[in-house]
């Protein structure tokens, strides 16, 4: 059975136990076993074949004593028989096994360049003899041999023949030999992932082989090599469901906790590696303790892993890892806190001597200082410190001395030499850090502080990185604030705190960093500061300051909540201390923040009786002041601020008194008081930062006031005063308001014009230019105020003035027709609407313009829209009659019919879409034939608007509606009356109308009466062109009128009337030769030239 019994194990690093690598040897030994098999299977063969085969007496003889010295071992011997019988009988039908065997006695010579030589002589000269396969195998095996003495670049050669005999002989009785040795080969040659999947092939096709436990082992371990550790897992567990008994099982089941432990399931792992460690006679049970401790460690049990490491040097003395192991058994002990047992351990580590000798010396030493022997300590580390000038516990045990003499007051001053000289002789190493904070530590507790600052930034230049850069940070900044170095001290709190924060020291550190701003007066910054530090203070006054500043800090930073909840408890820990009226006064500035304004008022106005000589007082009824003016009770917050500046007049903050008076004077709607408040500000505060602000609300005051002169004089003063840019514009821009109110468009056209000129990126830009646009209209310049109110659109399109400016921009479009043009307009304006008599007025406006593109789908979408988002607007019946529009316009009657139905005609926004509706209704109704519900229709326009336009074509629709009801004299009353009240279309088409129904009574003067009022009425030849075409009829009518009559006169009267009748078709042709009629007119003609 083949085994890997060279398991090799890594070395662990010094400050804890690393993984193990583990590292796969190839099987020694393996392929002697199979070539001499193969050896003793030719001798006998070679004895049965002797007797069969035609040689020759002489070299049967010879080749069967050759045989006789290869199988006694005489490889040397042999090999010199079988190169002699080739060359005697080349020919010999034994030739090539002489040939076969010479080469497997060099073979067992490792002559393997010879016996590789031999064996593909063999191949190539006799490739039908029947030992081919135990040839192919041996050539095979000695690639094999001969990489592994030393050449390992025949791996890839032997992995080849041995894939060449697994092709060629696939049953071979060797396949399991072959494939395990392809595998090898593979491995060794550096194709670690196919020698896995070969391995795999071996175990599956051949499990009864007595490789097949190897090859599963192999798999694994090859698996571990290339850190596939859940793989490894499987294939070890693999392996220990198949072989349990195999003498490599205890191994493989370390191997398998191994792959667990790097896969980090150290419990699972223990499991195992105690298991392996506790199998009799296991010779790798030290490892498996080893890694059973490493375990323990990973989890942090450190008893269990001193306690392992211990039972190393118990059971295993010789073992290579008793030395180390002792030394970290004692490590363990010490970190668990076994002082007593960490001692002894370490103790007996530093006896054994050899390489661990020195840092049990170190862990000693820290022993020693935990268990107070800080003398113990000092000597073990001064002898032991020659000793390890070539260690890397040369700077610790440098340290371990220099904490010991720490340890000893009266030597402390020495203690910070010691620590310096490590700093600078070792100030690369990882000890030299805390080495210098504990130098700066030692002075800050010795009081030289310019030796602690000094050591704390010698500290942050050399080691800004560094763990206990903080630590050291602490001492520099403590070492500031003890010398009033107070903004140094809070920067350096700063630093400290923000890459500190977590540090259990947090509290302290905050509360030093609070004391420098306190001292600084930087309310503001302390918020940051304080949050922790509540929870550790019990005097009441010092609860109360600490939540003040809390409270003040949240309040600067607008986090209201925090703040009332910190004030609160500032109030409530104590009304005594020293600025308890400013807690309060900031509790209420906090109330009226949170929109809490009632309760803002009550605190503030309850603070004057609470503390009647409060230094305050200015401030608390300036804020009342403030808070009555922010709840809109301008009466009371004026009598505040006069409170204010009447008990204090010199305050800082009399001229924000009088500016905030004057507002409220303002809101009061009291222009004068507020410009009297205004102008005393002015006058007593004329460099104060509030003085272009006086101008502005005075200026205010007196356009409120119609003083427009005064107003833009004070607003001059602005532009020349202010050095705010924003204020200059605004108070330009209120400027040119006031030119605009006394009546000076075009000086507010330049005022405006100049404002977007300089800054077109002003926050008011877009008032400006919607009053620029507006000043434009108002003299006349229709053109530039449409461009203005575009420009305003496209610069500042989520302006609450955006979307009028673009319905003012549709507006004009529509106005020129340029319906296409203006749609896009009233779209635009719609969708930015923030109003609702915006929105409604441009859906509305959008939609018409559809309808006079003839876009009637779209149309009625828009006005579907205007109806269901502004159902209860001004414009919404408008907009439902105009769906009726668009179906009449597209002649589906009888839907439009239906829409004006739903239409409340009181709703309507004038008389002339009122009569559009019923007219229009009654049109609708017409057309479907619907002769009495259209009268209805008519009957209504005429009786609600009897001045309509359209009076004159309701009265011809009646007559027209009677007519089809064969009403023939209401008809021809309608038609008189419509004839009467329409000089265009309507009347023309109703006197035609009366001249038919006199034609068909045969009143052929009555009839001709109305006709020519047609032909030579309505303008005569100047008429409307929608005129025109009735003229034609009504002449073509005359001359019927005359025609008709011809055949019954007699004499002159028939000669008048035939003149009449070619006068007047005669008419027809010269005048409308492009109507219908003139083509039969000249037939009349014609006709009548036969007479």
């Amino acid at each position: 059975m083949l085994s890997r019994n060279n398991f090799l194990l890594g070395q662990d690093a010094r400050c804890e136990p690393a993984r193990a690598s583990v590292l796969r040897l190839a099987c020694p030994g393996s392929l002697a076993v199979i070539v001499w098999g193969v050896v003793c299977v030719a001798a006998l063969f070679c004895t049965a074949t002797v007797h069969a085969q035609e040689s020759s007496q002489k070299a049967t003889l010879f080749f069967s004593d050759v045989v006789n010295y290869q199988n006694n071992g005489e490889f040397d011997l042999a090999a010199e028989e079988w190169k002699k019988f080739i060359q005697e009988f080349p020919s010999d039908p034994l030739a090539a096994k002489a040939q076969n065997y010479l080469a497997v006695c060099q073979l067992q010579l490792k002559k393997f360049a010879d016996a590789t030589t031999n064996f593909e002589t063999v191949l190539k000269k006799y490739p039908n003899a029947d030992f081919r396969e135990e040839a192919m195998l041996n050539l095979a095996s000695a690639n094999y041999a001969w990489a592994q003495s030393g050449n390992p670049g025949k791996y890839a050669e032997a992995a080849k023949r041995f894939a060449n005999l697994l092709n060629a002989f696939p049953q071979s009785d060797f396949a399991d030999q072959a494939t395990y040795f392809l595998a090898e080969s593979q491995y060794m040659d550096g194709r670690q992932e196919e020698a896995i999947g070969t391995y795999g092939q071996l175990a599956k096709k051949y499990p009864q082989s007595q490789l097949a436990p190897d090859a599963i082992y192999a798999m694994g371990v090859t698996q571990e090599e290339l850190k596939r550790y859940a793989e490894a897992e499987k294939t070890f567990d693999q392996f220990l469901a198949r072989y349990s008994t195999n003498p490599l099982a205890t191994e493989v089941m370390m191997r398998k906790g191994e792959a667990l432990l790097q896969q980090e399931q150290y419990e699972a792992a223990e499991k195992l590696f105690q298991a392996a460690a506790s199998k009799p006679g296991f010779e790798l049970a030290d490892h498996a303790l080893y890694r059973l401790a490493f375990c323990a460690l990973e989890r942090d049990d450190l008893l269990l892993a001193g306690n392992t490491y211990a039972k190393i040097q118990l059971e295993f003395p010789k073992s290579n890892y008793t030395p180390e192991a002792t030394m970290l058994a004692g490590r363990c002990y010490y970190r668990a806190g076994r002082l007593d047992d960490a001692a002894r351990w370490l103790s007996a580590a530093g006896r054994q001597g050899g390489p661990f000798e020195i840092e049990a010396a170190h862990w000693l030493s820290r022993v020693y200082l935990q268990q107070g022997k800080a003398s113990e300590a000092e000597t073990l580390a001064q002898s032991t410190i020659p000793k390890a000038r070539d260690s890397e516990f040369l700077v610790a045990l440098k340290m371990d001395m220099a904490d010991a003499v720490y340890e000893q007051p009266p030597r402390r001053k020495d203690a910070i030499g010691l620590y310096r000289r490590i700093v600078q002789d070792h100030a690369q190493s990882t000890e030299a850090p805390q080495a210098l904070y504990n130098a700066a530590f030692t002075a800050l507790e010795l009081r030289d502080f310019a030796l602690a600052a000094s050591l704390s930034d010698e500290f942050a230049m050399k080691y800004p990185q560094d763990p206990s850069r903080l630590d050291a940070m602490y001492v520099g900044a403590e070492a500031k604030l003890q010398t009033d170095k107070l903004a140094e001290a809070e920067q350096a709190f700063q630093v400290l705190l923000s890459a500190g924060k977590d540090r259990p020291e947090a509290a302290r550190w905050q509360l030093r960093l609070a004391l420098t701003q306190y001292l600084q007066n930087k309310y503001a910054d302390v918020e940051k500061t304080v949050r922790s530090v509540l929870s550790g203070l019990k005097d009441a006054d010092l609860v109360a300051q600490a939540n003040y500043l809390l409270g003040a800090s949240a309040f600067q930073q607008q986090k209201y909540d925090t703040a009332l909840a910190a004030l609160q408890a500032s109030v409530k820990a104590s009304t005594k201390w020293a600025q308890a009226d400013e807690a309060r006064l900031m509790l209420a500035r906090v109330m009226n923040q949170q929109g809490n304004v009632d309760q803002a008022i009550q605190t503030t106005q309850a603070i004057p009786a609470s503390y009647p000589n409060s230094l305050i007082l200015d401030q608390v009824y300036f804020r009342l002041g403030e808070f009555l003016f922010g709840a809109q009770r301008y009466s009371d917050a004026a009598a505040a601020y006069q409170q204010m500046l009447a008990a204090s007049p010199d305050s800082s903050l009399a001229p924000h008194g009088w500016y905030g008076l004057g507002w409220a004077y303002l809101k009061m709607s009291d222009s004068a008081k507020a410009d009297q408040a205004f102008s005393q500000l002015i006058s007593k505060y004329p460099q104060h930062a509030l003085i272009a602000d006086a101008y502005t609300g005075r200026a205010i005051a007196r356009r409120a006031a119609g003083k427009y002169p005064e107003a833009i004089a004070d607003l001059d003063v602005v532009v020349a005063k202010s050095s705010d840019p924003a204020q200059k514009f605004e108070a330009e821009y209120l400027k040119g308001v006031s030119l605009v109110d006394s009546k000076q468009p075009g000086d507010a056209e330049k005022v405006f014009s100049s404002i977007h000129q300089q800054n077109p990126s002003f926050q008011s830009d877009d008032k400006v230019l919607y009053e620029l646009a507006w000043a434009q209209r108002a003299q006349g310049k229709n053109d530039a105020a449409v461009a203005t109110f575009q420009t305003l659109a496209k610069s500042h399109p989520d302006s609450p003035l955006a979307a009028e400016a673009m319905y003012h921009v549709g507006e004009s479009m529509y106005a020129q027709q340029k319906y296409a043009e203006a749609e896009p307009w009233y779209a635009s304006a719609a969708s930015k609407a923030q109003t609702a008599e915006i929105g409604e007025k441009a859906l509305y406006k959008q939609s018409w313009s559809q309808y006079q593109q003839d876009k009637t789908d779209a149309a009625l979408k828009g006005f579907g829209q205007q109806i269901s988002t502004y159902p209860n607007g001004p414009l919404a019946s408008d907009a439902i009659f105009m769906q009726g529009e668009c179906f009449y316009k597209d002649k589906q009657y009888d839907t439009a019919l239906d829409s004006y139905g739903r239409v409340d005609p009181q709703r309507l926004s004038s008389d002339e879409m009122r009569s559009l509706l019923w007219l229009h209704a009654g049109q609708s109704a017409s057309q479907q034939k619907l002769w009495g519900e259209s009268r209805k229709w008519y009957d209504r326009l005429v009786q609600n608007v009897p001045d309509s336009p359209l009076i004159g074509e309701a009265y011809y629709e009646l007559g027209w509606a009677a007519y089809n009801q064969q009403n023939m004299s209401e008809a021809a009353r309608y038609f008189d009356q419509a004839a009467e009240a329409s000089r265009g279309l309507a009347g023309a088409r109703a006197r035609f109308m009366l001249g038919e129904i006199y034609f068909q009574d045969k009143k052929y003067d009555e009839a001709t009466g109305q006709f020519k009022r047609v032909v030579y009425g309505f303008g005569g030849e100047n008429s409307l062109e929608s005129v025109k075409p009735w003229q034609a009829k009504c002449a073509y009518e005359v001359g019927r009128c005359s025609e008709v009559q011809i055949r019954g006169a007699q004499g002159a009267k028939r000669q008048e009337l035939l003149d009449d009748a070619k006068k007047f078709y005669g008419m027809v042709v010269e005048r409308y030769p492009q109507s219908p009629e003139a083509k039969l007119a000249q037939g009349r003609l014609e006709a009548l030239a036969k007479l």
